[in-house]
Formats: C-alpha cells, structure tokens, sequence
C-alpha cells in the first residue's frame, strides 16, 4: 500500500505537466481571450467555393456540433492522407467560410536524436474562449514551422512564425552517404 502522500504528489505532477504542454507554445490563448460564446442553433454552412463542395459533409457535421473557435466560430479539420489535414473556419452565425493561407497542412513525423530532438508537429491548435489559432506544421508540404494566427475581422493575421526542423529530402539516386556514381563509396 502506498503512503498517503504519494497520491497527491502525483496528481500535482499531472497538473503541473499538462500546464506545461498548455504553456510550451510562444503565445497565450488567454491574451486573446474572447467574452461572448455562441450557443444558439448554428448557421447552415454557405458552401460555395469548389474547393469546399468535395468536404461538404465533413464541414456541414462540423458546423452542427457547434463552435469551437474564437466564440462563434467552428473549425472543421478533415484528413487529406497520412499526417495532412486540411481545413476551414466557419461562422457558426451566418455559416460563412473563411479558408486558411494554405490548403492542406502536413504534419511528418521528423526523426531527431538524444542531443537534437525532433518537434512533434501537432497540426491545428486552438480553443472555444480564444482568437489564436496555431498551426503548427508544414503547408502545402513546404516551410515546416509553428505558425501563429489572431482571428480578428473574419480573417487570419499572422503573429508569428517560428520554423521547425521539417523531414530531410529525399536522398538522390547514387548520393547516398556523399557518393556520387562518378566517385567510390566513403570507407
């Protein structure tokens, strides 16, 4: 039987380490903090643009859950393949679509090592009561980085951008360890 004490101890830890993953992000969702939160019926999604007419249902049960973002807006996240997503941001009021700076973002798993550990890519990051949205990978597959967005009339304003350490390219045919097909392999 464990001591009386230890249960407490490691509920402390648990608080502690998920205020750290809360906190490990270079802004706070607190500092764009929004008062009013929309729990009305949500707007029917105005699907419009081509882009949007092929996720049509992914966004339109996305809408129905409820907001999600900033007060009164939903994001609506949907698979585009392995470790991509793509998404749309949706006024739970009017059911306006706002599109992202990109179309899909990738978020790869990157190799690191005990002395240069790799940055796990955590994809679209955002809460209910707040107007940061963090994307936080590579869009369109180029310039892996912690992306920083303030959601202020209807559109995305970059805070910040913070590159990260992305998946090494591909090696080339015959460059494998400095090789050339012209030159030997290194001993």
């Amino acid at each position: 039987m464990f001591p009386k004490f230890v249960l407490p101890i490691v509920c402390l830890f648990c608080v502690f380490a998920a205020a750290q993953e809360e906190n490990s992000w270079d802004f706070n969702f607190d500092d764009y903090a929004v008062s009013n939160v929309f729990r009305g019926t949500p707007a029917r999604p105005h699907i419009v643009e081509k882009q949007h007419l092929e996720f049509r249902t992914a966004i339109t049960e996305a809408a129905a859950k409820g907001a999600n973002f900033a007060g009164h807006y939903t994001i609506a996240q949907w698979d585009c393949g392995s470790d991509c997503l793509s998404l749309v941001i949706i006024d739970e009021t009017t059911g306006k679509l706002f599109s992202p700076p990109f179309k899909v973002l990738t978020t790869p798993q990157v190799q690191g090592t005990e002395d240069d550990p790799a940055h796990e890519f955590k994809g679209a990051v955002f809460q209910l009561k707040s107007r940061l949205l963090i994307l936080d990978g590579c869009p369109e597959d180029k310039k892996c980085a912690t992306y920083y967005y303030e959601w202020k009339d209807d559109q995305l304003k970059q805070l910040s951008m913070v590159p990260q350490r992305g998946p090494s390219p591909p090696v080339e045919s015959g460059e494998q360890n400095g090789a050339t097909e012209d030159s030997p392999p290194p001993l």
